[in-house]
């Protein structure tokens, strides 16, 4: 991982931002809460996503962004039924550093030290019954640059889904303490290039998932943990946390329950792909010698 940080302007709104907002097309429910028809993404591969800020990773765990508050979520079928369940414990999800970091007061972090990230595991008072037809999702496994310039599905406040490209990765420091890695994707609207899809995020969708689609499944990447604009060049950037660099730490813990995690992997790319993650790699590591990275805050 890349250790320099960007220089962005951290800020918050109300609602998520898309470059070509359809609510027929990206709200995942209507009006009356039961399922959208037209909605672009297949409801039967969601039901492990909550409608607010929680994904099922087994019948009894699911995950979170650390600095919003532990909540009792509500899952919904592939035939339009709710389930609300009861939370009852949480643990913050540990970090370890892959390379020395400095924090934003100039405090030194050695490599391989470890500290509370902005992603948590919440454990339900009991196991949620397969005939309430909710499916835990599958788990990513891969490395940081394997995530480069892939598609990702982005869950914001109020069950509207969009996607952005994966522009880089790097670790973060949040203003609560909490150190992440993260990936991050630029606002390419009105630039071009980001799909009438896309989305930036805005105060208010912390927590919410990040999915790829592998093998006709979305598979967990994160939660989203941060926004900001680049000083220099104005450009408004997302963040989320990556899941992976913890599935060690989330197995242990949920063992005790008699769970294990669906890990996928992500899929080798052809010549030329592996040829643009190359080149991404690099530029990436040039862009992170100019700027620096702002403390993002969302609600």
């Amino acid at each position: 991982m890349l250790l320099a940080l960007f220089g962005l302007v951290a800020q918050a709104t109300d609602a998520a931002t898309f470059a070509n907002f359809s609510a027929a097309r990206h709200n995942r429910f209507l009006a009356d809460g039961s399922l959208n028809p037209d909605f672009w993404l297949d409801h039967s591969l969601l039901t492990g996503v909550a409608v607010s800020r929680a994904v099922l990773v087994t019948p009894q765990h699911y995950i979170t962004a650390t600095h919003t508050a532990t909540i009792d979520p509500t899952f919904v079928a592939a035939d339009g039924t709710r389930h609300t369940y009861t939370a009852s414990s949480s643990t913050v999800l540990q970090t370890i550093l892959q390379n020395d970091f400095t924090k934003d007061d100039g405090t030194f972090l050695p490599a391989g030290s470890l500290h509370f990230s902005d992603l948590k595991l919440v454990r339900l008072s009991a196991p949620i019954s397969p005939s309430d037809g909710i499916t835990p999702m599958a788990v990513l496994g891969g490395g940081y640059y394997d995530m480069l310039g892939r598609s990702m599905i982005l869950q914001g406040q109020g069950s509207q889904f969009g996607s952005d490209t994966i522009d880089f990765t790097q670790t973060e420091e949040l203003n609560t303490g909490a150190i992440s890695e993260s990936l991050i994707y630029r606002w390419d609207h009105p630039l071009g290039g980001g799909g009438p899809d896309e989305l930036t995020l805005v105060g208010g969708d912390s927590g919410e998932g990040a999915f790829i689609e592998i093998g006709g499944q979305y598979v967990l990447t994160g939660t989203n943990m941060g926004i900001g604009t680049d000083d220099a060049t104005g450009f408004k950037y997302s963040f989320n946390t990556f899941i992976m660099p913890h599935l060690d730490e989330i197995e242990t813990t949920i063992a005790a329950d008699g769970y294990s995690l669906t890990v996928v992997a992500v899929p080798e790319p052809s010549l030329l792909l592996s040829a643009f993650f190359i080149m991404s790699t690099l530029w990436v590591g040039r862009r992170t010698k100019r700027f620096r990275w702002h403390e993002p805050t969302m609600r």
